[in-house]
């Protein structure tokens, strides 16, 4: 029995506040902070504000432990910390490469689990925790496109972000902060863009050939 190609539709909410909170109102104030001659290191601790505070927002309204947030929290402080004691803004610009450095690992690492990452943050995001859609996803797992689809997408986005990531250090430490403060989070911006609109595109694709199909 075929799929119903609905489970296929990605849900991106999350990350679309993601990208607001920490990169676009962080890109906004350390410009604008830039232009009224704050030191660099100093202008990126304050632009930090906005991604620490959703991450401890993020803590308290879960009352659980949430890796994301934690690993937000530990980049930021190593971040902003390794600049201030030796002078190199480059860290604090680099810092959230952190993030995106380990996810891309582990994307590519959970290829070689039973399961792969995409499976589990599907499954979390589009069945709201409800019991009954969780299991239909363990029921889907036993579909060997099923499976095809979900390792490609968990490799296609592993790569990107490790791509994205070592395109942001680079960025990081061999630009003027006043440009790469503004090449580093346009990078995430068009990884994640692109990443999305292949995955959306993909899971359209899929959608049509499993209609036809059935």
């Amino acid at each position: 029995m075929q799929s119903s190609p609905d489970h296929f539709a990605p849900r991106f909410g999350p990350l679309y506040r993601s990208l607001i909170v920490s990169v676009a109102l962080p890109l906004i104030t350390v410009q604008l902070l830039l232009r009224t001659g704050t030191p660099a290191v100093t202008a990126l601790a304050i632009a930090a504000i906005f991604p620490f505070g959703d991450a401890v927002a993020g803590l308290v309204r879960k009352r659980r432990f949430d890796p994301i947030a934690v690993l937000s929290l530990i980049a930021i402080v190593v971040g902003i910390g390794t600049a201030g004691i030796t002078g190199n803004a480059g860290f604090a610009v680099a810092k959230d490469s952190l993030f995106t450095i380990v996810f891309g690992l582990l994307f590519l690492g959970s290829l070689l689990a039973p399961r792969p990452m995409i499976f589990h943050l599907g499954r979390q995001f589009s069945s709201g925790g409800d019991p009954a859609a969780m299991a239909a996803w363990e029921v889907r797992w036993s579909q060997p496109g099923f499976r095809r689809t979900i390792r490609l997408i968990t490799a296609v986005w592993g790569c990107g972000l490790l791509l994205e990531a070592v395109l942001r250090v680079i960025a990081a430490f061999t630009l003027p902060v006043t440009t790469s403060t503004i090449v580093s989070p346009l990078l995430q911006v068009v990884t994640f863009g692109a990443l999305i609109w292949w995955t959306t595109s993909y899971a359209r694709a899929l959608r049509r050939r499993l209609a036809k199909a059935a």
